[in-house]
Order: C-alpha cells, then structure tokens, then sequence
C-alpha cells in the first residue's frame, strides 16, 4: 500500500491541518486508524502511537515550561501548567476544532442569467479524518460535536482572554477518549517520520494551536489550578472533612460534595463510562468553589505537590 495511490483521500486534508507531508503516509493511516475498523486488517491500530506521542506532548510541554525565559518554574508549577496542557479535555477540544477547508465550487445561475462556477468552501474537520467502523463512535461524534458547537465560542473566549484556565467548560463538552487520543497518535507518527526531530513536532502543534495556549498560560500567568486541587487545598488550610459521593441512576451519574458531613453541591452529568465520574467530579468541584466563594484559593500553589485527579 505504501507504493501506491490507494490512500485514504483524507490523509491530503490531515497533512494540510498539520503542516506537514507526511514521508511514510502508512504511518499517518495508523494515526488515524481506530481500533473498530475493519476495512483493512493489515493496518494496526492509533493505539501505539498515541500512547508514543503522549510521551513526546509531555516531553515538549515541560521544556517549553523549565526553559520559559525568567520564571523558573518550581517542580509544582511546572506540573501544574503541564496538566492543562496535555489533559484529555483540552486535546479533544482541539481535535474538534481543527479543520481544513475544500474547494466545492458548483455551477450557478449568475445575475445575466447565466451558469458560472460559484466560489464554495467547505470544511473537512480532524475528527471526521478517523478511520473507524463503529456505530457507536459514529454516535459519540455526533453527540460531542452537538455540545462543542453550543460551546466552543465560549471556550475560544477563555482561552483567549480570560486569567483563569477553563477546565469545567473544556469538561462539559464530555468528549470520549479517542478524540484527545488522534492528537496524541498524530504527535506520535509525526516524530517517527521527521526520524525524531522536536522542532517539527512543535510546528505541528503550533498548527494545532497548542503552542500558542501554553504560550499565553506562561506570558499571561494563567490561574490553571484544577478545581479539585483548589477544593482540596481549601480544606486542608481550613481543616475541612471533604468527600466527594457519586450516584447512579437511568444513564447518569451524580456527584454529590460533602462538607463536614453536609452536602454543599450536587451535580448530574451524563453517563458513557468510568470517565464520566471525573467529569462530573470537576463540575461539582467549580460549582462548589462558586459557591463558597473559593476562586482565590490557592492561587500561589504553595500547597500544591501531587498530581491532580
């Protein structure tokens, strides 16, 4: 397959969104090749490779962190700034995000009466690249897609401007796994092509538009404390008992916050898998930080040493 011209006609679109041409096109078949997919069985899954380009994202992040010019970022810092930028969260929204427009121009009737070719785009997004044979993925895309289109302005607002890092809102898009996990395998088939070179890999996330999110996270000094570290760092200082209690009912998940034995939030999501309980942890977490009034809490992360959940 590698010798011929019988690639998918998405892998052309793929390498546009990246800004990269790919040398070994069958590594980029993998990248996007879910493991449902039947329609090739020569072709090995995304799996290996995102599990690969989920270490080279780490790898970037925290150079581009330890060497920010004049910060000199503490162990806590740097972890904490690396979190948000290689969540699962904040890959799907970009996955859902990136597209590459097509010429569809058609023929139309024009003001003299007659037929011309009228200018039309339309565009091609990422996550429609993925090769997959599942009426279940088929239906997940189709659902996030729905909650990203009512969101992403939004988030595209937050990222841009505001000073705090927005987990609950990139969260409510509920997006499952394999949409963060196409970035991660693209990463991963990008450095094998360029034999290993960095350089080209934060191109590409460039590309992406993740160098310039952890870009303003350094320049702006973003807030991006998780909400179930600020929750916890408040309770400690305060001496609070803080648990967190989740319900199952009729395909959704509940998670209820117990403050001293009384319960301070109660927050409901939808339920697709043990995920959805975190989800929903870091809704009820920001609702509760609202509620007591908790937004500067821990802001200097001076408490803050573990790895958040």
């Amino acid at each position: 397959m590698e010798d011929s011209d019988e690639f998918p006609p998405q892998l052309g679109y793929v390498e546009r969104m990246l800004g990269y041409t790919f040398k070994r096109k069958l590594l980029l078949v993998e990248a996007l090749t879910h493991a449902s997919y039947e329609q090739n069985t020569h072709i090995a899954s995304y799996e290996r490779m995102e599990f690969l380009g989920d270490s080279i994202l780490d790898i970037v992040v925290t150079n581009f962190l330890y060497c920010a010019p004049g910060k000199e970022y503490s162990p806590g810092h740097i972890h904490s700034r690396k979190a948000a930028m290689v969540n699962a969260h904040i890959l799907a929204y970009t996955c859902l995000r990136c597209c590459v427009y097509i010429d569809a121009a058609m023929p139309g009737p024009n003001v003299e009466g007659g037929i011309t070719i009228q200018p039309i785009t339309h565009p091609v997004y990422l996550w429609q690249c993925m090769l997959h044979s599942s009426p279940r993925v088929l239906e997940d895309q189709t659902q996030t897609v729905a909650r990203f289109r009512r969101r992403h302005v939004e988030i595209e607002q937050a990222l841009d401007s505001w000073t705090k890092f927005p987990w609950a809102e990139l969260t409510q898009l509920q997006a499952p796994k394999f949409f963060s996990d196409i970035i991660e395998a693209l990463l991963g088939v990008v450095y094998l092509d360029s034999q290993g070179d960095l350089d080209i890999v934060r191109g590409v996330m460039r590309n992406l538009g993740l160098m310039q999110i952890l870009e303003r996270i350094v320049e702006k000094d973003i807030d991006v404390l998780h909400p179930v570290s600020r929750l916890s760092l408040w309770a400690s200082k305060n001496g609070k008992d803080l648990e967190y209690c989740y319900e199952m009912s009729k395909g959704e998940v509940t998670c209820v916050i117990l403050v001293d034995g009384s319960e301070e939030v109660r927050c409901t999501g939808i339920y697709h898998g043990y995920a959805s309980q975190g989800e929903v942890k870091i809704l009820a977490a920001e609702q509760a930080i609202q509620a007591l009034h908790l937004r500067d809490v821990g802001m200097n992360y001076t408490l803050m040493k573990r790895k958040n959940t």
